[in-house]
């Protein structure tokens, strides 16, 4: 239930880029860059995690976060001038990190990390879902300042979880870090958070404006709204296909089925398509951005013997998500987006074909690594 909170107004972010734009009067590139600052502050929360994630109580963290947040979003319903929101946002995107870093550390304790984080990015789906297609309403009657009283009361029923949240790790990675130990894969794991960090930039330089790139092609506000919408939808089969299938059929062919699919969005969502394409192609892409990411962080996970190196991951994906929008923003001319496609597509590209060498690898790693390989099941 807490995991989709962390990156909840990252994952709305077409809607938030659209209403700033809209409503507050920004550029799409000021609005890019609001994007990419909040993205940068979850990415340095991320960071500041790893050196106390596994030393102080995860509740306690959870509710000054929760509380931070709320406040934050509240504050934000109230600015409409670029340099104080962009402020604010920034750190809002740290409470969100901080949030998002002790759900991820939590969610990669668990036996089998796939289905751990495909179970939380299938009630993530859900969630969002929900979300965007109330967005259309709420811009429309409250304007982009009801998405974050929005983001506001959902920070504040958060803190009903923590009755029963864990407030600690796992003991044996407590035991693990003590230990002082290097991880195994030390090297391939480093691999695999510049691969984490290459998706992100794919997946959220181009989610940032996908709802500007379906405008247009002349599609309506209500249209989009629901086609992003049924795209979590999508997104739940796709978490869910990670969460059942588990590393049962590998990793490298889940990752590849990801590149080709969501390559081929890319390709079909350029100048002008059918509104059918546009609610196809969102699906697609949010689903299997779902699917490649359970896999992705799995293998980190079976890699990390530590579990600070999970933490990282967050912390690289946040910097894709935040990096992402500002180079897409850079890449806009006027009402052309062709070029925002293409560097996500080369960005997919390059990440999952470092995943897969990241497979490769450990698959046929020496003897000295057997034992650890064994128990990835990489």
């Amino acid at each position: 239930m807490v995991y989709p909170l962390g990156p909840a107004a990252i994952i709305l972010m077409p809607m938030l880029v659209g209403g700033v734009i809209d409503d507050f009067g920004f550029t799409e590139q000021q609005a890019g860059y609001i994007a990419s600052l909040e993205g940068m502050g979850l990415v340095l929360a991320s960071l500041a995690a790893a050196l106390w994630i596994r030393k102080v109580s995860w509740t306690i963290m959870l509710a000054c976060a929760f509380i931070a947040l709320a406040l934050l979003n509240v504050l934000s319903a109230h600015l409409n001038e670029f340099f104080p929101l962009s402020a604010v946002r920034f750190f809002a995107g740290f409470a969100a990190g901080s949030i998002f870093a002790i759900t991820v550390a939590a969610l990669g304790d668990n036996r089998q990390p796939d289905q751990a984080f495909g179970i939380a990015q299938v009630v993530q789906g859900a969630m969002m879902f929900f979300a965007f297609a109330g967005a259309p309403h709420i811009l429309a009657r409250w304007s982009v300042s009801g998405l974050y009283y929005l983001l506001a009361a959902a920070s504040v029923l958060m803190l009903f979880t923590l009755i029963r949240y864990p407030c600690a790790g796992a003991q044996k990675n407590i035991a693990e870090n003590v230990s002082g130990t290097r991880p195994a894969h030390s090297g391939l794991l480093w691999i695999g958070l510049l691969a984490s960090f290459l998706f992100f930039c794919n997946v959220f330089g181009f989610w940032t404006y996908i709802g500007r790139v379906g405008q247009a092609a002349g599609l309506s506000l209500e249209s989009i709204g629901l086609a992003l919408g049924l795209s979590q939808f999508a997104a739940i089969l796709g978490a869910g296909a990670a969460a059942i299938a588990s590393d049962r059929y590998g990793r490298a062919a889940p990752l590849v089925l990801a590149l080709m699919g969501q390559v081929l969005v890319l390709w079909l969502l350029v100048g002008q398509f059918a509104s059918i394409t546009f609610f196809l192609g969102a699906g697609l892409f949010q689903a299997l951005f779902m699917l490649a990411n359970s896999y992705q962080l799995g293998v980190i996970a079976k890699m990390d013997n530590h579990g600070n190196f999970l933490v990282l991951a967050t912390a690289f994906q946040g910097l894709g998500a935040a990096i992402g929008p500002g180079i897409a923003a850079s890449l806009i001319d006027q009402n052309d987006y062709s070029r925002v496609n293409l560097i996500a597509a080369v960005f997919c590209l390059v990440s999952i074909v470092l995943f897969l060498f990241i497979i490769y690898r450990t698959n046929h790693s020496g003897p000295a690594m057997a034992g650890h390989r064994h128990g990835a099941n990489l």
